[in-house]
């Protein structure tokens, strides 16, 4: 049974349930006796996808495509689709999304309602900058077309607008070409902040996807210690490349007891993680997946 809650499964909220099926169906919601809020995956942080009390609109079933330029790059689908489903299409023909939040198991209307952001940042901005159109449907049943150009007001203010514009039924993206899936990633260790923002500023040209793990709980010298990690996406030909996909080994959130989660172990994970690394430098090529959204890599 679909559960409906938060990523981090707090606060726990109760919702009547309206699920959508076809985005041309006829919805007037100001019809409904209870306040109204889209849900797409459920991956949002805090309430900000839940309504307690409420009606949720229920847009997994608005998962198809419409329409995708394989030349150009054009992608129009319907709100709900998610993007591992949509990489599963583009990948092989080239393309990429130019924005992606750490979890492929999002669908486009949450990205857009949420205005994510991923590990481009610096170079591409939100993932909003690159939705160039959107349908709207209002409470009272209204369907408006939104662009830069065309109710450009309710188009700014959908972007990040948490659903409270009203319900988005299909969006376009502008999606960005890659020579291949592969990634081709270094991973800095630095001993302090100080240390991590020097990286950080010497990678931002280099680099078209950057992050970093950092040790909160080092102190002294070592404050804020921890592991840089920037790629760009690889151009054939490799003299090796990895054998695909790798396995996901466990999901979050976990439900782990509360005695596992305490200063010690924390302490005693950050140090093992640390140093997990022995060499200043690390080159790796990886599959796009583990890069963009888990943890494993392939060595050289």
């Amino acid at each position: 049974m679909k559960r409906y809650e938060s990523w981090g499964k707090y606060p726990t909220a109760h919702h009547k349930i309206y699920p959508l099926q076809w985005r041309t169906d006829k919805l007037d919601m100001a019809t409904f006796d209870r306040t109204v809020l889209p849900f797409g995956q459920g991956r949002s942080y805090g309430d900000s996808c839940l309504n307690d009390g409420g009606i949720l609109l229920d847009t997994e079933g608005l998962n198809r495509l419409i329409s995708f330029d394989r030349e150009k790059g054009i992608l129009r689908c319907e709100a709900g689709l998610t993007l591992d489903k949509i990489l599963e299409l583009i990948v092989p023909q080239g393309w990429f999304f130019p924005v992606t939040p750490g979890t492929k198991y999002v669908s486009v209307g949450g990205c857009i309602a949420n205005d994510v952001h991923g590990k481009t940042h610096h170079r591409e901005g939100t993932f909003g900058h690159h939705v160039s159109c959107f349908e709207l449907m209002r409470s009272n049943g209204e369907r408006l077309l939104c662009s830069p150009t065309e109710n450009e007001e309710l188009f700014r203010a959908t972007i990040g607008g948490l659903g409270l514009t009203g319900l988005i039924t299909w969006a376009e993206l502008t999606l960005k070409p890659i020579k291949s899936p592969f990634i081709r990633m270094e991973s800095i260790k630095f001993e302090n902040l100080d240390k991590f923002f020097e990286v950080s500023a010497e990678s931002d040209e280099k680099f078209e996807a950057t992050m970093a793990w950092v040790d909160c709980l080092s102190q002294g010298e070592s404050l804020g210690r921890g592991i840089f990690m920037g790629g760009n996406f690889a151009e054939p030909p490799f003299d090796k490349t990895p054998t695909g996909r790798s396995k996901t080994l466990f999901t979050v959130p976990i439900n782990a007891p509360n005695f596992a989660l305490n200063t010690l172990t924390s302490r005693a994970f950050n140090y093992l993680y640390y140093n997990k690394q022995r060499i200043k430098i690390q080159r790796s090529l990886l599959y796009y997946e583990p890069f963009f959204f888990c943890c494993a890599v392939y060595r050289l």
